[in-house]
């Protein structure tokens, strides 16, 4: 019977468009953010050399540690700027050689002191866990800042752009451009490739009017196989179009530039005492296991809503359409407790953003893996629930004509 069903799921398998080379322009697509940020990162450090020359004058000589650090190397320029965050939040005597502020960290910004003292005292203490830890950071430092805080909430919009331009982040390893992707929700992108590969598949088998699977019956293939069979080919084909290019892209590049370290702090909201969310870290491994685990989750409940709407609508079109609607809706709508629609935010899920924003422990990361593993459980019932009537109508049937034939003997 395995044996059966196996030649079955390859015959199913040959009869898909091919996957191969559009799993490959994918990862190429994807891949090529990372030559953007590679050469972005380039000119921004030719652009902040220009303003350092500039600023420090030979007539200047107060605070040329930054260009001395600059010139000198990336450890260096580090030191620096670990210093200087330090010199701000007090924990080291400002000095005429080190005076706590430079090219990209303000003295003071809308005339205001101290509007990023929340975007320092993160990034020193990022930077103390990286420095205990031995994990080299990005280059160059930038501060953490981050938009869900309210970081940024008391400047103008000229101040802001400022901010975020002066610092921004280049992920240029293996594991850093892979949380970058999840963080731009590249993810979304590829469910919607690949709801347009499946969407047909078995909406389209529904819609021959069971000539296709009246003659798989005759070839001893049950229903209940027929379904677990268009299962395995959705799930199987969801997973490669979504999974596959993200790992050969992160391979390509970790073989290629690196890979980083596993244990680079990511910002996230937790509660570890019960008393509040508040800001943490978490490492990038920790981070990267529960996003995959949530991209699994979320490849399983868009296979069995695909199998749903086939059920309902038994046109591939509307199938397509409805799940193209879905993962629209996605983008758009506010976070909902406990919704499964809530989770296709898979950054916001995992650092506990949503559950900050919507204050509800429903949408910290474990329960939101939790509570999207149910959701598909129910939606797996829901599918199987017309097999099941059919098999008890033809064992009711099977019984009741085995009836009759005692009563006419």
């Amino acid at each position: 019977m395995m044996k059966r069903w196996g030649h079955s799921l390859r015959f199913e398998l040959r009869k898909r468009p091919w996957v191969w080379p559009i799993v490959l322009l994918l990862a190429i697509g994807l891949s090529i953010g990372f030559w953007q940020q590679r050469q972005a990162r380039t000119q921004f450090i030719q652009d902040y050399a220009g303003r350092l020359e500039k600023w420090y004058t030979p007539h200047k000589k107060a605070g040329k540690a930054e260009i001395t650090a600059f010139k000198r190397s990336p450890a260096a320029y580090h030191q620096w700027y670990m210093d200087s965050l330090a010199v701000n939040l007090q924990k080291k005597p400002q000095t005429m050689a080190l005076d706590g502020f430079g090219v990209r960290i303000y003295n003071d910004i809308d005339t205001s002191r101290g509007a990023l003292s929340a975007s320092i005292s993160r990034t020193y203490t990022q930077f103390l866990y990286m420095k205990q830890h031995k994990i080299a950071p990005m280059y160059p430092d930038s501060l953490d800042v981050e938009t869900s805080t309210g970081d940024l909430a008391g400047l103008n919009n000229q101040s802001t752009q400022m901010v975020l331009r002066d610092n921004p982040h280049y992920y240029l390893q293996g594991w850093y451009y892979l949380w970058y992707l999840i963080r731009a929700n590249s993810v979304i992108l590829l469910f919607l490739v690949g709801i347009l590969l499946t969407g047909r598949q078995w909406a389209k088998e529904l819609a021959n009017k069971k000539a296709h699977s009246d003659w798989l019956l005759l070839q001893g293939q049950r229903t209940l196989a027929q379904l677990g069979n268009q299962f395995s080919i959705i799930f199987y084909t969801f997973a490669q179009i979504v999974l596959l290019p993200l790992g050969l892209v992160t391979l390509g590049i970790g073989l290629g530039a690196g890979w980083g370290d596993l244990r680079y702090p990511v910002f996230s909201f937790s509660n570890p005492e019960g008393l509040g969310l508040a800001e943490s870290f978490m490492p990038l491994g920790t981070y990267l296991l529960q996003a995959f685990g949530l991209i699994i989750l979320l490849i399983l409940f868009l296979t069995l809503l695909n199998m749903i709407f086939a059920q309902v609508l038994r046109n591939s079109w509307l199938t397509t359409i409805g799940l193209l609607l879905v993962l629209g809706i996605t983008q758009v709508m506010p976070a909902i407790p406990n919704f499964p629609l809530t989770y296709f935010r898979v950054n916001e899920t995992i650092t506990g953003i949503l559950q900050k924003a919507a204050d509800s422990d429903a949408l910290q990361p474990q329960s939101a893996l939790l509570n999207l593993g149910w959701w598909c459980i129910g939606l797996l019932v829901i599918v199987l629930i017309p097999v099941i009537s059919q098999q008890l109508q033809q064992l009711w049937r099977a019984r009741m004509a085995s009836h009759r034939h005692v009563q006419q003997s």
